[in-house]
């Protein structure tokens, strides 16, 4: 339907410039604390460290551009590496039948 809006644009795809290899180690040792703290669990460490790895830009240096697609790649990478751990399904499975989040 925009395509047909006399003047119509696409928006340039979105590039970023994520933290890098640094972020990712200052993310994991702020969660390292909180396990040490009782506040994170063992697996909560597990999943942060995916997490961190994706929002740091996956290894790329602070100068290098990620496109949108990239970052994508990243996280389902990232998430299907994460989906064959024991502890993440046992998230899974026990969110399903309880309804509640599991802290393991």
């Amino acid at each position: 339907a925009l395509s047909m809006v006399d003047g119509y644009q696409p928006p340039e795809p979105p590039v970023f410039n994520l933290p890098g290899p640094a972020a990712e180690t200052i993310f994991n040792t702020t969660v390292d604390g909180f396990a040490l703290q009782g506040k994170a669990t063992p697996h909560d460490v597990v999943v942060s460290a995916h997490l961190a790895h994706v929002l740091s830009g996956g290894g790329k240096d602070m100068t290098e551009e990620l496109t949108e697609d990239e970052v994508l790649d990243l996280e389902r990478a990232e998430f299907m590496k994460l989906v064959r751990t024991t502890g993440t399904l046992d998230r899974i499975e026990h969110m399903l039948t309880t309804g509640k989040p599991l802290r393991n």
